[in-house]
C-alpha cells in the first residue's frame, strides 16, 4: 500500500485536526504542505484527480477526498473513532456542527476588515461561548464519553485558537483546559 497523502496549506487551519488524528493513530502519511505565497498549489490543483480540487485533500490508493469534515469523518469511520454507539454518534455530530459555528465566529472577526472595531465586543462574548463547551464536556473524559473521537481533535484545535486569540479565554472553563 502506498503511503497516503494529506495536502493542505502550511498552516493549522482546517487541516490540523486531520493531522492530529493521523498522528494519534500513528498513520505513516505524506504531509504535503503548500506555501500560501507561492503557486505550488495551483501547479498541483488540477493534476491530482480530485473531483472538487481544493485544500485540504486526502489521497489513499485510488480514493481521493476533499473537504476537511469529509476527510476527518472518513478517517474516523475507518479507525473506529466516530462514536461507539448511537448516543455517542449523536454527541459527535452535534459537537462537529457546533464547532463549525464556533470556529466561524472567531474567523469572521479575525479576518474582518473592521477587526479592531469588532474585537472588544467579541472578547466579551467568549466566556459564554466557551462555558457551553465546558458544560457539554462535563465530567466526561472526552466529548462523546470515555472514548476519544475525531471531534475531540476538532474541539482541541478550535478551543486552542480561542486561547491564542485571548490569553484568558479558558478562565472559568476548567474542563476545556488541556491536562
Amino acid at each position: 500500500m502506498v503511503k497516503p497523502i494529506f495536502g493542505y496549506w502550511d498552516m493549522r487551519g482546517y487541516g490540523e485536526p486531520i493531522r492530529f488524528l493521523l498522528h494519534y493513530k500513528k498513520i505513516d502519511f505524506e504531509d504535503k504542505r503548500y506555501n500560501v505565497n507561492t503557486g505550488d498549489w495551483l501547479k498541483d490543483k488540477f493534476n491530482l484527480g480530485l473531483d472538487f480540487p481544493n485544500l485540504p485533500y486526502y489521497i489513499e490508493d485510488d480514493l481521493r477526498i476533499t473537504q476537511s469534515t469529509t476527510i476527518i469523518q472518513y478517517l474516523a469511520r475507518k479507525y473506529g473513532m466516530d462514536g461507539k454507539d448511537e448516543r455517542q454518534k449523536v454527541r459527535v455530530s452535534m459537537a462537529v456542527l457546533q464547532l463549525i459555528d464556533l470556529r466561524m465566529a472567531l474567523v469572521d472577526v479575525i479576518y474582518n476588515d473592521h477587526y479592531e472595531a469588532l474585537k472588544e465586543n467579541f472578547i466579551k462574548k467568549i466566556p459564554d461561548m466557551l462555558k457551553q463547551w465546558d458544560k457539554f464536556l462535563g465530567d466526561r473524559k472526552y466529548l462523546a464519553g470515555d472514548n476519544i473521537t475525531y471531534v475531540d481533535f476538532m474541539a482541541y484545535d478550535c478551543i486552542d485558537m480561542y486561547r491564542l486569540f485571548q490569553e484568558n479565554a479558558l478562565d472559568g472553563c476548567p474542563n476545556c483546559k488541556p491536562t
